[in-house]
């Protein structure tokens, strides 16, 4: 009982940073597009790297992506909400799961 309180302190302590990050702002246009041989959208693999979806344009997106293997981001800067926690990756950086955590994309941020 005590660690499913703490998880979901963390939890709510995550969405709360990730809505301080997120600036309101009037429509987003960040959307899903077809990845094709582009480099520069944001790409996610997901579903232990089974699966891909890729992001363009400015914006926020709440995907609930499982098991997400590797993003990277193309020429972006974003945060993401991976997991347990928000991360800021720079224009042509990637991050991998090699600790195996499965966890899920619950937001991108396109800036």
């Amino acid at each position: 009982m005590k660690r499913s309180t703490q998880r979901l302190s963390l939890v709510a302590a995550a969405a709360a940073t990730m809505t301080l990050l997120l600036p309101a702002s009037p429509a987003a246009a960040i959307n899903q597009t077809d990845c094709g041989d582009r480099t520069d959208f944001v790409k996610v693999w997901y579903n232990g790297g089974a699966s891909t979806r890729c992001f363009a344009n400015a914006g926020t997106i709440t995907p609930g992506l499982v098991d997400v293997e590797r993003i990277r981001s193309g020429n972006n800067r974003i945060h993401v909400w991976l997991g347990n926690e928000i991360r800021a990756m720079e224009k042509w950086s990637a991050i991998r799961d090699v600790e195996n955590l499965d966890a899920t994309l619950y937001a991108l941020q396109i800036h």
